[in-house]
């Protein structure tokens, strides 16, 4: 954890013995350089950066500690002052704050937050992925979390008019009716990830965009077999898998059973990865693992070790991500291997004949949630910070391009954009797009014309576009943390089931053994948690 003005702290690793699990590495931090800057032209009224203030210039800045993740933000991870740098200095300055960052490594966010928490010296303001996470469901029951519900009604006209109230009842920022947290910045697409693949193996190959399983199994092999890379080497990995299955589930999608989704079924909240549909699923994945399509170091490749291979050594033929940055992920992999393509194809369609997908369609509720700790010297002042960034007083023009006279300039009412070229840039970028946005809309994936000046916006428009076309959804959307899940967190699709399909898919357990897992997970627990859910559900529906 990386407190103060800046300062690196050592990492929590080498006081505590945990086994820390990677989270999902944000792969916003590629670019290329070329030989000239690119620009866009945006005939709109322009705002100067420092034009707009939530208070009078004559009061004091507001104080505020703020507990946030990296993001994985190389950007981030990187600095060495945060509070000197040359954004965070504008963000202060248009909102009248002190601001002192914790950030929260995003490889270790979980134990890093839990750890925080359990010291008991809580922010002014705390980042969370909802009030119903392990982590953080026990400030809530403590009381050690601020109820916003009046504070809101008071002081956040914008926040009140313009979040969905469908945001503020999701069981992440609200419990029986008491808001404690304020949703992040709007989820603009909610199917958020999306498959890749190497267009240019493809066309080399003379084989077309995949769509059903059959389909995807003839590319597959095209890629294992054929030499696409054209090294002379048998080094290709049709699918680049990662641990915990991460951003490789896609072909669960085929039969309906996205592990990580819910049905109701006959009346009975059912978790996927129990449905019978599963075993076929499962039975899929065994044989993409054994014909050497799947990634035979699936289980063990970090999100590090998968971005390497993919980008660094241009090794991968198939993978999934960010339906809103297939340009980085482009400009990365050109970086390292000329001539590489990606393509935006359709996740595998199965037997249904049903669109698939990579993860359960998400809710209007982005990644995370904001907090405010019952400790909190000025809540009055914070909500009203975060009321600014709905407001029109807000200065879009810093949240999308930047510093005026660094990152764009304004000739005559038009804004000239010098879109990033490099890696560096490209991570400057993301900080002051996400990383100081904490809420509002998602500027730069609403604004047209600004998408249609990044270098490879078509491939945005192409991904945004398909996402909107496919995934599925998951009757358990925004089912907070329930009882029997808070005290047997195994139960959970990445527990004793990803264990249980780890051991199938590498040939280690034979399938056949599905049904006697399924069983052992009721007997633990899982059928109490079930009669939970559907307890829930059925609430929601009256």
């Amino acid at each position: 954890m990386r407190k103060g003005k800046g300062t690196v702290v050592l990492s929590l690793m080498a006081c505590f013995a945990l086994v820390f699990s990677v989270l999902s590495a944000c792969s916003n931090n590629g670019g290329e350089k070329d030989k000239t800057a690119q620009e866009t032209q945006q005939t709109q009224e322009p705002q100067k950066s420092g034009e707009t203030k939530t208070e009078t210039p004559n009061k004091p800045p507001l104080k505020l500690r703020v507990a946030l993740t990296t993001g994985g933000s190389k950007y981030v991870e990187g600095h060495t002052n945060l509070n000197e740098d040359p954004y965070v200095k504008e963000f202060e300055k248009m909102t009248n704050t002190d601001l002192t960052f914790e950030t929260l490594l995003h490889q270790e966010y979980n134990q890093q937050l839990s750890l925080l928490v359990a010291g008991g010296n809580l922010p002014d303001i705390l980042q969370t992925k909802g009030i119903d996470q392990p982590e953080i469901s026990p400030l809530v029951e403590a009381g050690a979390l601020l109820p916003l519900n009046d504070l809101i009604d008071k002081y956040a006209p914008n926040l009140k008019a313009k979040v969905p109230k469908e945001s503020w009842q999701s069981g992440r920022v609200s419990k029986n009716g008491v808001i404690y947290g304020i949703p992040g910045y709007e989820n603009s697409v909610r199917n958020g990830t999306v498959v890749y693949l190497r267009k240019d193996w493809l066309d080399k190959l003379g084989l077309s965009v995949p769509r059903t399983v059959d389909e995807y199994l003839t590319v597959l092999r095209a890629f294992r077999d054929r030499d696409p890379n054209g090294n002379g080497q048998k080094d290709e990995i049709p699918i680049a898998g990662r641990e915990k299955l991460s951003h490789t589930t896609y072909f669960f999608g085929a039969y309906d059973v996205l592990p990580e989704g819910w049905r109701l079924i006959n009346g009975v909240m059912t978790p996927n990865f129990i449905r019978p549909e599963m075993k076929d699923a499962l039975k899929l994945y065994r044989q993409l693992y054994e014909e050497k399509l799947l990634d035979q170091e699936t289980f063990t490749t970090t999100g590090a070790k998968w971005d390497e291979k993919i980008t660094g050594k241009g090794l991968g033929g198939m993978w999934a991500h960010a339906a809103a940055y297939p340009d980085t992920w482009q400009q990365r992999l050109e970086k390292n291997v000329p001539g590489a393509k990606i393509v935006i194809a359709p996740a595998p369609v199965g037997p249904s004949g049903k669109p698939g997908g990579v993860y359960p369609i998400g809710s209007s509720v982005a990644d995370f949630v904001w907090t405010i700790p019952k400790t909190a010297k000025n809540p009055e002042e914070i909500v009203k910070l975060f009321d600014w960034f709905y407001s029109d007083q807000v200065n879009k023009n810093f949240f999308l391009y930047g510093l005026e006279g660094k990152d764009y300039t304004v000739q005559n009412g038009t804004v000239k954009y010098n879109y990033p070229q490099t890696d560096e840039d490209v991570g400057r970028e993301s900080f002051h797009q996400i990383w100081l946005h904490w809420t509002g809309p998602q500027y730069q994936l609403i604004d047209e014309e600004f998408i249609k000046g990044r270098k490879y916006g078509d491939l945005i428009f192409d991904a945004i576009s398909l996402s909107n076309k496919e995934g599925q959804t998951t009757d358990a959307l925004d089912m907070p943390s329930l009882p029997a899940v808070q005290a047997r967190p195994e139960l959970m699709w990445n527990g004793l089931w990803l264990e249980f399909a780890a051991k199938v898919i590498t040939g280690q357990e034979s399938v056949d053994k599905f049904d006697a897992f399924v069983e052992d997970w009721k007997k633990r627990g899982g059928e109490q948690w079930m009669k939970e859910a559907t307890d829930w559900y059925n609430s929601k529906k009256k």
